[in-house]
């Protein structure tokens, strides 16, 4: 196997753990005491202390030597922060289904983007993996059903009474799409540092917010506490870090169609520890996305040599600088690639606290 399939195989192993991680804040969740929106704040605080213990005990900063800050590093943070917090908000306001089917919208909307102004591909083979994943995740959340009775169902409710919660849950798949797409600017950076810079300025977001919309812990319990550290340390920093990694490797439609596998995930722990039932419409879904997601990264390594001289000679390969100054894949010793945030599925394991 050639060096870059290997790569990408690599990729799309560390955005499955990534997502995995990510699908189990729901179980989590179930034994927190607090809003959704302080448990978002925790999970990327986490995230910050842990990289700060690294890189101190490591003595790291000389990573950050040469380092420019520049509007696609904040705004990657920014979006990581916005994409959690206003989907909780969310989930307050309109209905949990629709709230998940307008946050999941997220990876197509970085897909298009990438592919329109990264020049990222977008092949009839990513087209078809997307869609299936996409239909799949439909099919788990609810949104799409079938009964004997009602045959197939579409259970997106745009009562006007909703309107205000749709545009927030629609503000936050915006903000997972471009939270996708902008990390696929200056992939130059190594790894760790875009992580600190990525958690940081999400802390900082959803701090603010915290502030404007203080949050009631009066009924945290010790359990509680010690639930929330070891949720926030594994489906927080563990899953946002596996995600800035998986952003060096993966072009936008790879990351998205594997971006898919939490639904998955939070289907699975609603089953294995809180008895939930599970659909035949759940199971079909299932099914479609693993389906999409191992065609593409069959795809994907199969053609990774041919995609990858191709997208070198068009200038932009593996992603661009602020200033639009195209980089090379593979340029970056920590190797080139796209990103995806932390979604619940509803109706399963505590979609309320994406």
């Amino acid at each position: 196997m050639q060096s870059s399939s290997r790569t990408k195989l690599t990729g799309f192993a560390i955005m499955f753990l990534s997502s995995s991680l990510m699908g189990g804040i729901g179980a989590f969740a179930r034994y927190i005491e607090a809003p959704g929106l302080f448990i978002s704040f925790a999970r990327n605080l986490a995230g910050l202390v842990l990289m700060t213990l690294i890189f101190t005990v490591g003595r790291k900063y000389v990573r950050f030597r040469g380092f420019r800050l520049t509007p696609a590093l904040v705004a990657s943070g920014v979006f990581l922060g916005l994409l959690s917090g206003l989907y909780v908000m969310s989930t307050q306001m309109t209905t949990l289904a629709n709230a998940a089917f307008l946050i999941y919208t997220g990876p197509i909307y970085s897909t298009i983007l990438a592919s329109i102004f990264l020049k990222e591909p977008f092949t009839r083979a990513t087209a078809i993996s997307l869609s299936s994943v996409f239909v799949g995740c439909l099919l788990i959340i609810g949104i799409i059903n079938y009964s004997a009775g009602a045959g197939f169902t579409v259970s997106l409710d745009l009562d006007p009474k909703y309107f205000a919660g749709n545009m927030v849950a629609l503000a936050s798949g915006v903000a997972y799409g471009l939270f996708l797409f902008v990390s696929r600017y200056r992939t130059d950076v190594e790894s760790d540092v875009r992580a600190y810079t990525n958690f940081t300025f999400a802390v900082i977001t959803l701090a603010v917010i915290n502030v404007v919309k203080v949050p009631d812990l009066g009924g945290m319990t010790a359990r509680g506490w010690l639930v929330l550290a070891v949720a926030a340390f594994v489906t927080g920093a563990g899953a946002f870090y596996f995600l800035t990694v998986a952003s060096k490797i993966l072009l936008a439609g790879e990351l998205a169609t594997i971006s898919y596998q939490e639904t998955i995930m939070a289907t699975i722990l609603g089953v294995a520890l809180f008895s939930e039932p599970l659909s035949l419409m759940q199971i079909l879904g299932g099914v479609l996305i693993i389906v999409g997601g191992l065609s593409q990264i069959l795809f994907s390594t199969k053609k990774a040599p041919e995609l990858t001289e191709a997208f070198t000679q068009g200038g932009v390969a593996g992603g661009r600088h602020d200033d639009g100054a195209a980089t090379t894949v593979g340029s970056d010793p920590d190797a080139p690639g796209v990103v995806r945030p932390e979604l619940v599925v509803p109706n399963n394991v505590g979609a309320e606290t994406k």
